[in-house]
């Protein structure tokens, strides 16, 4: 019963895909053959195929008017009323779960799906077959079978290939998490899909705080997070400062100073900041937090489970342990678009396969990686730098510690980089240690000014200026 639910949910999944998402309809085109087990999502489905063929693009709410023609003319009522609720779940939300859409990662569970039911179907006629002695045309079934190949691993001739041409140039599409203002520029599009950036500092310079930051956005933007806290934080602990950055206050009582702009100009040693005071009576209580979280919800209009938050003791969660649980959560219909962990230094390696402590974190960083490739999201952590990275200004590639391969397999690694005086005025200092696929320089830094009080380290932001 559980598997015919789960199956049931991949189908319903996979056809919202279809409906909302022009790059999924576009792959799946090419290779539809009414592969849903149901004869309504078979039907569902041509209708999107047909759209495509004419419009070469998603039918998105064109599925209604295409849903009341039909339903106009047949006689099939079950049908009818199946179509109708299922319709009806995706309302007036077309715009929102395109946007919202894992297109990657629905084609990869497309291809498993129409495999799956394809294998289902021809076990049940080579059994009638072998019911009725017709071993021939069993053999002969088997000899016929061919696999649906889609998704990752399908085998791609490049240049016979338009359409994977393409969806390659298609691919960079907007960043899953978006900034303002030169935070914005900083970042660029390297917060996206598959992508593994992860944050470098000395121990107690705000990397958690960074990290929350980055996932408090993405809720913002409606985005799937799942946060997993390895160790160096309690739940508890990870709750206050979820609570903290959602009510947009500090904990304790009393007057605190706010950031209202930050300027950087090259002949002067340290950035400009203006404040604006603010009191607090009195301490955040968890009726204001729990006040502030619906406030939260209603603002970003949805009602979705967007954050998983997952804690764990010290040196007892592994990278496998996180992927049985986004594999857990998937199955249930909820697909994680960003993985945040705090952080991959305190991981559980013990399962790594080697002895050497270097490889296991080399092992451990080859895992994260993959993690981003499977479920095409975006994944996020932190690491701690070397003794050296005390004194240095400016972080930089010779600052890893323990391995350096680290820096080799992630997409983007950020500095955060705070001097004593940065440090009492709020200002940080990011800037990248390592980036795929675009130039950058490891000197050229953005400004912040923030307030841990308010658990944010970026409330506004600045380059330098001549």
């Amino acid at each position: 019963m559980r598997i015919e639910k789960r199956n049931s949910l991949t189908e319903k999944r996979i056809l919202t895909g279809m409906i909302v998402d022009t790059k999924v309809l576009s792959v799946l085109h090419s290779k539809w053959k009414h592969q849903f087990r149901s004869k309504w999502s078979n039907l569902v489905g041509q209708w999107c195929i047909d759209f495509f063929t004419k419009y070469e693009k998603a039918p998105k709410s064109h599925i209604e008017g295409i849903f009341e023609s039909w339903s106009s003319k047949t006689k099939e009522e079950e049908i009818v009323e199946i179509i109708e609720k299922f319709l009806r779940t995706l309302s007036e939300e077309y715009e929102h779960l395109e946007k919202e859409s894992n297109s990657d990662y629905l084609i990869d569970l497309a291809g498993k799906f129409f495999n799956q039911v394809q294998i289902e179907k021809l076990n049940e006629a080579i059994q009638g077959d072998l019911d009725l002695s017709h071993v021939d045309q069993a053999i002969s079934r088997i000899l016929n079978y061919n696999k649906i190949e889609l998704g990752q691993g399908s085998g791609v001739d490049v240049f016979k290939d338009s359409n994977a041409i393409q969806q390659a140039f298609l691919d960079k599409t907007e960043p899953l998490i978006q900034f303002k203002g030169a935070l914005g520029r900083f970042y660029g599009d390297c917060l996206e899909r598959d992508g593994f950036v992860a944050f470098m500092a000395p121990e107690k310079r705000g990397k958690t705080w960074c990290l929350i930051d980055l996932a408090f956005r993405a809720l913002e933007q409606r985005k799937k997070v799942a946060f997993f806290a390895a160790g160096d934080m309690s739940q508890n602990q990870m709750i206050r400062r979820l609570m903290i950055r959602t009510a947009g206050r500090p904990m304790k009582s009393g007057e605190y100073k706010i950031p209202i702009s930050i300027q950087k100009y090259s002949d002067k040693k340290n950035a400009t900041i203006r404040h604006k005071m603010k009191k607090y009576t009195k301490d955040l209580s968890w009726q204001e937090s729990w006040k502030k979280a619906k406030e939260f919800m209603k603002k970003i209009r949805t009602k979705e489970n967007l954050l998983k938050l997952s804690c764990h003791p010290n040196s007892t969660l592994s990278v496998r342990g996180i992927k049985n649980l986004l594999s857990e959560w998937d199955r249930s219909g909820w697909t994680a678009d960003i993985v945040i962990i705090d952080y991959a230094d305190i991981l559980d390696m013990s399962m790594s396969g080697t002895d050497s402590h270097r490889d296991k974190i080399n092992e451990t960083w080859k895992q994260l990686r993959s993690l981003s490739q499977i479920y095409h999201c975006l994944v996020i952590t932190a690491t701690q730098s070397d003794a050296e990275s005390y004194k240095a200004r400016t972080m930089s590639r010779s600052h890893f510690s323990d391995d350096k391969r680290k820096i080799g397999h992630v997409t983007g690694m950020i500095g955060i980089n705070q001097t004593e005086k940065e440090k009492e005025r709020g200002v940080f200092r990011f800037n990248w240690v390592a980036k795929r696929e675009e130039e950058y320089r490891e000197s050229f830094c953005v400004y912040t000014a923030g307030n841990m009080a308010f658990g944010n380290p970026a409330m506004k932001s600045c380059f330098e200026k001549d």
